[in-house]
C-alpha cells in the first residue's frame, strides 16, 4: 500500500508532516517507536496509518473516553473501521464491538489503560491477532510527566499475553529528556525508533501579561471574538464559576466545568462546547486532556500554571488546526503563593523539590525580557531563534528602562548578605528596611543598606524576577528560596552587562498585537456561510462539526472556490470518504453564494 496514496484517500493531505513518514515506516517495519510531535501536528496518523497497512487490529490505549469517542467518530468519518471499547457503553453495544473485532470487521480498537485489568477482555484478546499497540499520551507513565496515571503502569503486562513480543508505538506532544528515558524505560520499548519533531507551534501568538484587573482584560479581549472559541482556565472551582458568571452577565455564550460537577453536568457542558452550542468554556485542568476540537482560537490562563509542561500543553490546544490563535497567559503574585503552597500539600520531599523546581521554571517565563517562544522550546531542549515576533515580549512596544546599574546593587547586596537569604530580606536591606526582620539580621551593619530606598519595593522584587529569570540569579533551597550569585552574575557586576527591563505602568504598554484575524486571503463571508451549512450537517449526523471539517479545510474552500469534485479533492482534508458524503453540498453552496 503507497503511504502517501493513502494518507490522501483517508485523511486528505497531499503531504507528510514532519517527522511522520519516519514514524510511520518504522511502525510498518516491525520497530518499537516513541514519537513527540508537538499538539496539532499529526500524531494520531502515525499509527492510524500503520494500522490500515498491517494485518490485524491495531490496539489503542488513549486515556480519556472522550478522547476515544471524536477519534473513532472521525476515522469513521474518513472511511475507516474502528470501535472503542469502554465503561460508557451498555453490554449490548459491547457485545456487538467484540463479534466486529472476531468478524475481523475492525482495524483499530481504542481501549482505556484500565481495560486490561479485565480478565475476560484479556482473555479475549489473546485469540486476537494484534498488529501492534499505541500508546497515546504515553508520558502519563512517567511520574515525572505532569499528568501521571498509574493505570498506565499495567501497560507492559500486555507482553505476557502473547507468545511473541508485542510491537509498541507511544506517542506524547510535551516531554523532556528525562521523562522520555521514562517512557523508554517503563514501557520496555525495545531499541526503539525515537523521533522527536520540535516542540514549536509556530501558529501560536504566546503572550503574558500581568493585569490588575484579570477579569477586564478578558472581557475586552473577548469583545471582538464572540464567535470564536476559546478555553478559559482558572486555578479553582470558585474562580472558575465567578468567571462564567462574570461572561455570562456580559451575554457571553459560555459554559463551565470542574471536577466539582456531576459527572450528568460535565458530560454536558463537554459537548456544548464540542457541539459548537457554546464557543467558549471557563474551566479548571480537568477539563482538556483529549479534547480534538481543532477549530479552538484562543486558550487564555486566569492564574499561573504549576509547571511548564502543563501549560505548554493547555495552551496546545488553541490552533490544533494550523490556523492563527492566541495562547495568553494572565498571572499575579498571588498564583505563585496559592501554587506553592498546593505543593506543600504533598508529604512526598522528593515530589515537592521536583514540583517546586518546574514551578520556579514557569515563575522565570512571566518574568523573562527574552522571546517567550524561544524561552518555551529551549526548555523543552531545542534551539530557538533570539527573536520569534510573534509573541508579546518580541511584538510589544514598550520603553525600555536600563536598569544595569539597579541590577550590580541587587547583585552587590546578595553577596554582602552572603548568599543567604531570599527575596524579602534582600528588599527590606537595599531599602533600608527598619522594620523587624531588617533589626534581627542586623541588615544596618550592611554596605548596601539603603542603597535603593528611593525605589518602590515593587520595582526592586519585578526586577529580581527577571534577573533570576534570565539566569543572572541562582535560586536554592526551593522551598524556602535563597538567592544567589552565579557565573553569569559576573557579566553585570564586572563586565558592563546592560540589563533592561520593561515599562510595566499598564498605561505605557502600546499594543503592537494583531489579535486573531486568521488568513487575510481567503473570501470571509463565504467561510461563515460554509461554516453554518458545517454546523447543519453536524446536527443532522450528531457529531462535533470540526469532525465533518476543521476550519482549516474551510478557510482552503474560501480561498481556492472548488466548483466540481476533482477542485474539491485538492482542499486538504479532503479524502474520498469526505468527497462522497459531502462534496456535493459545500460545492452548491461555494456555487451558490458566489452567483
Amino acid at each position: 500500500m503507497d503511504t502517501l496514496k493513502s494518507l490522501k484517500k483517508y485523511f486528505g493531505f497531499d503531504s507528510f508532516r514532519q517527522g511522520q513518514e519516519e514514524l510511520i515506516e518504522n511502525i510498518v517495519n516491525g520497530n518499537d517507536t516513541l514519537g513527540v510531535l508537538p499538539t496539532g501536528g499529526g500524531k494520531s496518523i502515525c499509527y492510524q496509518l500503520p494500522a490500515l497497512m498491517l494485518d490485524g487490529i491495531c490496539l489503542v490505549i488513549s486515556p480519556l473516553i472522550s478522547l476515544m469517542k471524536d477519534q473513532v467518530d472521525s476515522l469513521k468519518e474518513n472511511g475507516i473501521r474502528a470501535e472503542f471499547i469502554n465503561s460508557s457503553q451498555d453490554i449490548k453495544t459491547y457485545t456487538e464491538t467484540l463479534r466486529k473485532i472476531k468478524r475481523n470487521e475492525i482495524k483499530i480498537l481504542y481501549i482505556s489503560p484500565e481495560r486490561l485489568e479485565n480478565e475476560f477482555f484479556i482473555d479475549f484478546i489473546m485469540e486476537v491477532n494484534i498488529s501492534f499497540v499505541a500508546v497515546d499520551e504515553a508520558h502519563c507513565i512517567s511520574q515525572w510527566g505532569h499528568d501521571f496515571r498509574p493505570s498506565y503502569k499495567l501497560i507492559p503486562q500486555i507482553y505476557d499475553l502473547f507468545d511473541n513480543k508485542i510491537q509498541i508505538a507511544a506517542f506524547t506532544a510535551t516531554a523532556t529528556k528525562a521523562v522520555r528515558e521514562d517512557i523508554i524505560k517503563n514501557l520496555k520499548l525495545s531499541d526503539p525508533f525515537v523521533k522527536v519533531t520540535g516542540f514549536d507551534r509556530e501558529n501560536l501568538l504566546f503572550e503574558v501579561r500581568k493585569p490588575k484587573d484579570k477579569m477586564a482584560f478578558i472581557s475586552s479581549y473577548l469583545k471582538d471574538k464572540k464567535d470564536l472559541s476559546g478555553i478559559i482556565y482558572a486555578s479553582t472551582r470558585k474562580r472558575v464559576e465567578s468567571c462564567y458568571r462574570y461572561l455570562k452577565k456580559l451575554s457571553y455564550n459560555v459554559t463551565f466545568y470542574h471536577a466539582g460537577l456531576s459527572d450528568k453536568d460535565k458530560k454536558k457542558n463537554q459537548e456544548d462546547f464540542i457541539y459548537d452550542r457554546k464557543n467558549i468554556i471557563v474551566a479548571t485542568n480537568a477539563f482538556g486532556m483529549g479534547i480534538d476540537k481543532s477549530d479552538v482560537r484562543y486558550v487564555i490562563h486566569m492564574n499561573m500554571p504549576k509547571d511548564m509542561e502543563s501549560y505548554y500543553q493547555e495552551a496546545g490546544r488553541a490552533g490544533r488546526d494550523g490556523e492563527k490563535s492566541d495562547a495568553i497567559l494572565l498571572y499575579s503574585t498571588q498564583d505563585i503563593v496559592i501554587n506553592k503552597y498546593l505543593i506543600s500539600q504533598s508529604p512526598n520531599r522528593a515530589y515537592q523539590l521536583v514540583k517546586l523546581e518546574k514551578l520556579q521554571t514557569i515563575i522565570n517565563y512571566v518574568n523573562t525580557n527574552k522571546c517567550l517562544r524561544a524561552f518555551i522550546l529551549e526548555y523543552f531542549g531545542q534551539e530557538a531563534k533570539e527573536k520569534c515576533d510573534n509573541c508579546s515580549n518580541c511584538l510589544d512596544d514598550y520603553e525600555k528602562i536600563d536598569a544595569s546599574l539597579d541590577s550590580q546593587k541587587v547583585l552587590s547586596c546578595i553577596y554582602r548578605l552572603d548568599q543567604r537569604y531570599g527575596t524579602s530580606t534582600i528588599v527590606d536591606c537595599l531599602k533600608g528596611s527598619n522594620n523587624k526582620n531588617s533589626k534581627e539580621k542586623n541588615l544596618k551593619a550592611v554596605s548596601t543598606f539603603g542603597i535603593m530606598k528611593e525605589n518602590d519595593s515593587k520595582y526592586i522584587k519585578d526586577l529580581i524576577g527577571v534577573l533570576v529569570a534570565d539566569g543572572y540569579i541562582k535560586v536554592s533551597g526551593l522551598k524556602y528560596p535563597i538567592l544567589k550569585l552565579n557565573e553569569k552574575s559576573k557579566e553585570v557586576l564586572f563586565y558592563n552587562k546592560k540589563v533592561f527591563i520593561r515599562d510595566l505602568k499598564e498605561d505605557n504598554i502600546k499594543e503592537k498585537i494583531e489579535k486573531f484575524s486568521g488568513n487575510s486571503d481567503y473570501d470571509k463571508d463565504l467561510f461563515n456561510n460554509l461554516k453554518k451549512l458545517r454546523l447543519e450537517i453536524s446536527k443532522k449526523r450528531n457529531i462535533p462539526p470540526f469532525i465533518v471539517f476543521s476550519d482549516a479545510s474551510l478557510i482552503d474552500m474560501a480561498r481556492l472556490k472548488p466548483k466540481n469534485e476533482h477542485e474539491f479533492l485538492k482542499i486538504k482534508g479532503v479524502g474520498e470518504k469526505k468527497l462522497s458524503q459531502y462534496g456535493k453540498f459545500f460545492i452548491g453552496k461555494i456555487k451558490e453564494f458566489e452567483n
